[in-house]
């Protein structure tokens, strides 16, 4: 991300609220770039959602026992892991009043489906306070120097329908969510673009293929490890 857009966005949201704003981050990797470079303000908090909420089975009532072992289950994980990795770093969160939530996530699917699983939490739990949205392009580094004001209502709906039943909503999405959802509900499809494209290159070598999956699909966001999994679900259909 460029230091002066970050600095200048800060610079508006100080100027706004003097304390009581948490910002959350769509990982670690991004939390780490906010303080190596000094864009975090002094009196603010900040944290990170370390979840990969486009892979696998969620439930209805979001970081509940429920939910919990259901994410340990689709990412092959443990629950001690899970509380670690996820759920610790969101205590500021689940502890804390704020007058206002600061979402710094990208337009891809990974980040978006982050994005609505966060969203129907703040509505799950009554949030009263200002949620903005900044707009990060990851693959550029870039970032959309105008906050999105979100107003909540409706996100656990769409939460649950999106994620827990793989259905698109009746109601129209703001257009970069709309995309990722349209992702969403489809790239496990055999005949999407990734599965298309993992069997046309089912014979490479899997560094390779994986190495050319993340440069080819950047819109999707997916890391290595769901391209292993999808490449290991493929060759399993295929009866290799």
């Amino acid at each position: 991300m460029k230091s002066q857009f970050v600095k200048d966005i800060q610079e508006i949201i100080a100027k706004k609220y003097e304390t009581d704003v948490l910002h959350i981050l769509n990982g670690g990797c991004m939390l780490e770039k906010f303080e190596k470079n000094n864009w975090c303000i002094e009196k603010h908090t900040y944290t990170s959602f370390n979840e990969a909420m486009c892979w696998g089975e969620s439930a209805t009532d979001i970081f509940s026992d429920d939910f919990v072992e259901k994410r340990v289950k689709s990412l092959n994980s443990t629950v001690e892991q899970y509380r670690e990795i996820v759920l610790n770093p969101l205590k500021p969160l689940f502890q804390n009043n704020f007058n206002a939530i600061v979402l710094w996530f990208g337009e891809d699917m990974f980040c978006q489906i982050n994005m609505l699983t966060i969203l129907a939490f703040l509505e799950q739990i009554n949030f009263g306070g200002e949620v903005l949205f900044y707009m990060v392009i990851e693959h550029t580094e870039d970032i959309i120097p105008n906050a999105f004001e979100i107003n909540i209502k409706g996100s656990l709906q769409r939460y649950k329908k999106i994620v827990c039943n793989s259905k698109m909503p009746e109601e129209n999405l703001m257009p970069v969510m709309q995309e990722a959802v349209e992702r969403y509900l489809t790239y496990r499809d055999k005949d999407s673009e990734i599965s298309t494209f993992i069997i046309e290159h089912i014979n490479e070598e899997e560094n390779i293929l994986i190495g050319n999956l993340l440069r080819n699909f950047q819109n999707y966001g997916l890391g290595d490890l769901q391209y292993r999994m999808l490449i290991m679900d493929i060759k399993y259909s295929m009866g290799d």
